[in-house]
């Protein structure tokens, strides 16, 4: 697991309650009972942590399901994002 996977995991347990430890992966953010709110506050909370802006907003819905939908797909969109403004 990587840095940006730990702190999804961490920020969601904040969110949620729930011990980050005990939150897998692949955990639909949705059986975490994140509505599309918590998700905004939690990719507000990355933009500041990472020092990146995520286009959000923009997207349509599919998108959104396809990169906000677990840990692992927001990671690895996170990942993406830092990739292209390094």
């Amino acid at each position: 697991m990587d840095n940006i996977e730990e702190r999804i995991l961490e920020l969601v347990g904040e969110q949620t309650g729930v011990d980050p430890k005990q939150i897998p992966l692949d955990r639909e953010f949705e059986d975490l009972n994140l509505d599309s709110v918590a998700i905004v506050e939690l990719v507000f909370s990355l933009e500041e942590t990472f020092d990146i802006s995520i286009p959000f907003e923009g997207l349509d819905e599919s998108e959104v399901k396809k990169h906000f939908n677990t840990v692992s797909s927001l990671a690895n969109y996170l990942k993406t994002l830092l990739q292209k403004n390094a």
